[in-house]
């Protein structure tokens, strides 16, 4: 019986340890494509904008230098679908991304570094994009904005949060308890830091960010693992955020 439970308990510690690797590499997933995983995926009921492209596929590419004005390297991907959820989120990222490219290009004055990356994947059924953008604008603290999109190729789609975890066997309420944990730990750290002098993001663990009807970033990453992200770049120049892995 000891040896039965000493067994479960390795198992545990050796999820934990993956997970917590996991959380630990989100921000060195981005390679620019969409990974199959090896899945055949049946696309039978899927319309696509462009009939040539992937189901993701790079849709603006540009790497350009100009001395004492910007730097950009960017990726910018569009969901190729036609669904009218699909084509707000595409809408998002021209406005998001495209928009602010063009902006830096026009009028940057500062010495202004600008990427955008992103990863897709498929899961069986799912379909998951996660772009990532990285800001540095003269003096201003660097900035990373998140932005995830998931879909159904079965049933045509967005994908919720609420049906992933029901898909996975997942419980809300524990998923909550285990966000609010993971958050916790990291601000004591960043409080640690703050009194030692630095300049640090505090988050607010009273917020209603992290109950899982109002967290808005997730996807469903390699291996199938489900990632819950909190980028406080969105609303702050911050490059901080909580990635939670399950």
């Amino acid at each position: 019986m000891k040896i039965q439970i000493q067994h479960g308990l390795d198992e545990q510690q050796q999820l934990a340890t993956s997970t917590d690797t996991l959380e630990k590499n989100f921000k060195n997933i981005f390679e620019n494509i969409l990974d199959y995983q090896g899945y055949t995926v049946n696309t039978t009921g899927v319309t696509k904008l462009n009939s040539e492209k992937d189901l993701i596929y790079t849709w603006a590419e540009k790497e350009s230098t100009v001395e004492n004005r910007y730097e950009i390297s960017l990726h910018i991907p569009r969901v190729n679908i036609s669904n009218s959820s699909v084509e707000k989120f595409n809408d998002k990222i021209k406005e998001l991304y495209v928009d602010k490219a063009n902006d830096i290009i026009l009028n940057a004055n500062d010495n202004t570094i600008y990427t955008v990356e992103y990863m897709g994947y498929i899961n069986t059924n799912i379909l998951s994009l996660v772009i990532k953008s990285t800001l540095k604008e003269g003096n201003n603290p660097q900035r990373v904005i998140i932005q995830t999109y998931n879909y159904n190729l079965s049933t045509n789609e967005e994908v919720t949060l609420n049906q992933l975890l029901e898909i996975k066997g997942l419980q809300a309420k524990t998923i909550e308890n285990t966000i609010l944990q993971k958050v916790k730990k990291a601000d004591e750290q960043s409080q640690d830091l703050r009194n030692l002098g630095y300049n640090v993001y505090l988050r607010d663990l009273t917020s209603d960010i992290y109950s899982i009807e109002k967290t808005t970033n997730f996807i469903v990453g390699k291996d199938d693992y489900l990632y819950i992200i909190y980028p406080y770049g969105n609303n702050n120049y911050t490059d901080e955020m909580d990635v939670i892995v399950f």
